[in-house]
């Protein structure tokens, strides 16, 4: 009997649905160490592309390990969430008027996207990077440093914002997305 083959886009659709069914079914989000959170991995949304992309020349060093404060999310990305970051006035020209300087560690060789959802009343852009300007979504194109392939890149920059608040990213890596809630000023 001729054997029967299911296309490949049909199979992976169902490897990815049964890859997603396993997180299905929890109505808190993950805990991630004390207060940290973020929500549930899901598969990525098709968006359009992220308004900045950071230059690899832009890392201000590579490390064996994102630091302690920071949090790992999608296994490539390290964010600060442990705590509340100070917020101070802008430099001339920026968009919002208060800025929280936190850096962006990135896995060597991930390619990641890091956009902000709007908060009513609460303009927001995000921007990591030397003399880029600050955006909505930015990209980092998957830097590889030369060390390890466990290395991380760290990147200067940072949050602006119009007054303090609780500022919801959503990152995606490898196919996968997730929701940050960062304490930009005042507690999420």
């Amino acid at each position: 009997m001729p054997e029967k083959r299911v296309p490949v886009a049909a199979a992976l659709t169902c490897l990815l649905i049964a890859a997603t069914a396993c997180g299905a079914g929890h109505d808190e989000p993950d805990r991630i160490e004390g207060n940290r959170t973020a929500e549930p991995t899901q598969v990525a949304d098709i968006r359009p592309e992220p308004a900045v992309t950071v230059d690899c020349l832009h890392t201000i060093g590579t490390y064996p390990a994102p630091t302690s404060a920071s949090t790992v999310f999608l296994g490539d990305v390290a964010l600060e969430t442990g705590r509340r970051l100070r917020t101070a006035e802008a430099g001339t020209g920026d968009q919002h008027p208060l800025f929280a300087k936190a850096g962006l560690m990135v896995r060597n060789g991930a390619a990641v996207d890091i956009e902000v959802l709007p908060a009513a009343g609460n303009g927001t852009s995000i921007g990591w990077g030397n003399g880029l300007p600050s955006a909505s979504s930015v990209r980092v194109p998957g830097c590889t440093t030369g060390s390890t392939e466990d290395s991380w890149a760290a990147f200067p920059g940072g949050y602006h914002v119009d007054r303090p608040g609780c500022v919801t990213l959503v990152v995606r890596s490898r196919g996968l997305q997730t929701k940050v809630h960062i304490p930009v000023g005042a507690d999420c």
